[in-house]
């Protein structure tokens, strides 16, 4: 049987830094699922409930502190 991978969000506009942290997480076992905005950053932590999940402060649609305090309310 295998053990489920703990999945993480990456809400990130930077497609270079998206591409990084991808293939960082995926060379440790996890599932990263990538937003480039914060609305979708949201959207995706509602269907998909990673396990964990990292904001980029400065996104183009809200800031990144915005996504988490909306994240935390949950």
């Amino acid at each position: 049987m295998t053990a489920a991978r703990a999945s993480v969000l990456i809400v990130e506009d930077d497609p270079q830094i998206q591409r990084f942290l991808t293939a960082a997480l995926e060379s440790h076992g996890y599932e990263p699922v990538c937003a480039d905005n914060g609305a979708d950053g949201l959207r995706l932590a509602t269907t998909r409930q990673p396990d964990v999940v990292i904001v980029d402060l400065g996104l183009p649609d809200v800031s990144g502190l915005d996504v988490i305090k909306r994240l935390r309310e949950w």
